[in-house]
């Protein structure tokens, strides 16, 4: 999906909104008005960003400011959808906003997840490949947390054959993982369970690594998850945090466009900003180390204790 399709879809919700409210325009929406559109208020925040970055509205740095000019770019779009007869399609996507248990993985098909847990494994084993450069894992024991069929552990363990790997993840793709540990050899042990009921082999890991699952939660379960991590860590256990981490509101571009359709499909996800993970961590006692701008859309950091053993909460 190209960018004209994520904009387009942000200026339909934001037409719902207006619909939905008392407001002329939803510009600056309480918690009230949320609970009363039923929409998370993530998908409203993701929205607005698309339209920022798009010069589709203005942020002064207090509240969004929509001219007359942005009024009539916003009327051709939705024209645009209509003659196209699209409007069907993007209701279909707004209604399901407003469901609550709405998360991917739950949606879909024991089938299709099968079908994605398969395709996951060689898009993050190249991903893995470009990854393995930033971080020694020589002779290191790494946890990944939703780590899928294993792409990513297979990529490490090409390039530090010596390191321990176990994932945990949910019954299909451990048995995916498991087809393809014994097709390619590698050395990865699944551990079929969940991140909010966390038993794994009990053990200090050098590192705990999650691609792409944070953004997958509200703050109260991602913080769930890090407290489960606590009794696996050591003074020297590393968090890697692998996923489309914005600079700031409004940056990068490219990271936001996809901020909208990650809301929508795990109700309560969101895009976080550095600043954002700074402070999520900060709460187990954790600090930032590095950062590092894999790509376009991937941004890793690496985050470490600063706190004795002992101390930690």
């Amino acid at each position: 999906m190209d960018s004209i399709n994520y904009l387009a879809e942000a200026v339909y919700f934001f037409q719902k909104f207006i619909s939905c409210v008392n407001n002329d325009e939803p510009l600056k929406l309480s918690t009230q008005a949320f609970r009363e559109l039923k929409i998370n208020e993530s998908i409203y925040k993701a929205t607005m960003r698309i339209l920022v970055v798009n010069n589709m509205i203005d942020f002064d740095g207090k509240c969004y400011v929509m001219t007359s000019e942005h009024s009539k770019n916003h009327k051709c779009i939705l024209e645009d959808l209509d003659s196209k007869n699209q409007i069907k399609k993007y209701e279909a996507l707004y209604t399901r906003t407003v469901d609550e248990s709405g998360f991917f993985f739950d949606r879909i098909s024991e089938l299709e997840y099968e079908i994605y847990s398969r395709c996951n494994f060689s898009v993050t084993y190249e991903r893995g490949k470009e990854i393995a450069g930033y971080l020694d894992l020589t002779n290191k024991t790494i946890l990944e947390l939703g780590g899928n069929s294993g792409g990513l552990g297979a990529a490490f363990l090409s390039r530090y054959e010596d390191c321990s790997y176990f994932i945990l993840d949910t019954r299909i793709p451990c048995e995916i993982g498991n087809e393809f540990k014994e097709l390619y050899g590698t050395d990865v042990t699944f551990i079929e369970g969940n991140v909010f009921e966390m038993e794994v082999p009990s053990q200090n890991y050098d590192y705990i690594l999650m691609m792409n699952l944070l953004h997958d939660f509200d703050d109260e379960r991602c913080c769930e998850i890090l407290k489960n991590c606590l009794k696996y860590c050591s003074p020297h256990t590393k968090f890697v945090i692998i996923e489309d981490i914005l600079t700031n509101e409004y940056e990068p571009k490219e990271v936001i466009l996809h901020g909208l359709r990650l809301s929508i499909e795990c109700m309560g996800g969101k895009q976080r900003t550095i600043e954002e993970f700074k402070e999520m961590f900060s709460g187990i006692n954790y600090t930032l180390e590095e950062v590092i701008r894999l790509n376009e859309i991937h941004t890793m950091l690496v985050i470490c204790s600063w706190l004795p053993a002992d101390t930690r909460v």
